[in-house]
């Protein structure tokens, strides 16, 4: 997975804010059981391959819809694979095995129909995209469209961080009723956790946040002529290609540590920070899945010949 939890350096309050702060408060997933990570991954990468995906695009497509559990954000993880993703492969609305049309490369830049493919894939796959022009040009822009419902944008944009570059998804569109995840962006903290900051919808008050979105991710893909489809700008920038890759790496460290503090005895972290914890900790120790999301996966497992996901813990 993209997102990567680092060793970092935390604040510390004063020993007499620690003897104060209550215990934390139980929550329901800390009685979920638990399953092995790459053991959650697998099993979805099979059922989508078992609808038609190729193996690396299932892979792919698996890791983006179980970003949510592994970073603590269930209610946009795998819980969707029987309730929205499959449904669309079964109905058509979804192409497994879409092939993109490029419509227009202009070497950093290029606009690409990816024809109903699995959104789950093609955001990834557009962002890899953008990564290679980047390694070419200082940064790579990729326009696209034609492509069902794709997570959480910031799982995608994430998709740089292994390249030491800044990664930006923004989307307009979409199906309806299944409202887009608009924004996304990931950026290396330096010393500290990588910044993944995902905007779920714009606030009431954000009239230029949405018309910047509208713009970039629609107007600029030509989604507005075709119905019931999303558009998307996925950007990559190579920081190393302005500056000393050195002076960028102070600079973020710089940056995001001065994000860090206590508030109330309760400590103060940017996006990005908690999900890293969180990723570590399933990895560590499991994912937690609510029962019925479980039973899901386990009669999924049995339709394709393959036994049932192990508990752990």
């Amino acid at each position: 997975m993209p997102l990567r939890p680092r060793p970092f350096r935390s604040a510390r309050p004063e020993p007499r804010i620690l003897e104060e702060e209550a215990p934390e408060t139980p929550i329901p997933e800390q009685a979920w059981p638990r399953v092995r990570a790459d053991e959650l991954v697998t099993l979805v990468a099979h059922v989508f391959a078992a609808h038609g995906f190729p193996e690396a695009r299932a892979r792919i497509a698996a890791e983006a819809l179980c970003h949510g559990d592994l970073t603590g954000s269930p209610d946009t993880g795998v819980a969707d694979l029987t309730r929205v993703h499959l449904p669309l492969l079964e109905s058509g609305l979804v192409v497994p095995h879409a092939q993109p049309l490029m419509i227009a490369d202009r070497g950093a830049a290029a606009l690409i129909d990816y024809r109903r493919a699995s959104g789950l894939w093609a955001v990834g796959d557009a962002m890899d995209r953008a990564v290679a022009r980047a390694g070419r040009f200082g940064v790579g822009l990729v326009s696209l469209r034609g492509i069902g419902p794709f997570g959480r944008a910031g799982h995608h944009a994430a998709r740089a961080l292994p390249h030491a570059m800044i990664g930006l998804v923004l989307a307009a569109g979409g199906e309806p009723g299944q409202p887009v995840n608009p924004l996304g962006m990931a950026a290396p903290g330096g010393a500290y956790p990588e910044f993944v900051f995902d905007m779920d919808k714009p606030g009431a008050e954000s009239a230029g946040l949405t018309l910047l979105v509208e713009v970039l991710a629609g107007v600029l893909s030509g989604v507005a002529d075709h119905e019931h489809d999303t558009g998307l700008l996925v950007l990559a920038i190579a920081p190393t290609t302005l500056r000393s890759a050195d002076g960028f790496y102070r600079a973020a460290s710089a940056l995001f540590g001065s994000m860090l503090g206590w508030e109330g005895g309760a400590p103060i972290r940017y996006p990005g920070w908690r999900e890293a914890q969180h990723l570590e900790q399933c990895r560590a120790l499991g994912v937690p899945l609510p029962g019925p999301v479980r039973r899901e996966l386990d009669a999924l497992a049995a339709s394709i010949g393959l036994p049932p996901l192990t508990s752990v813990g």
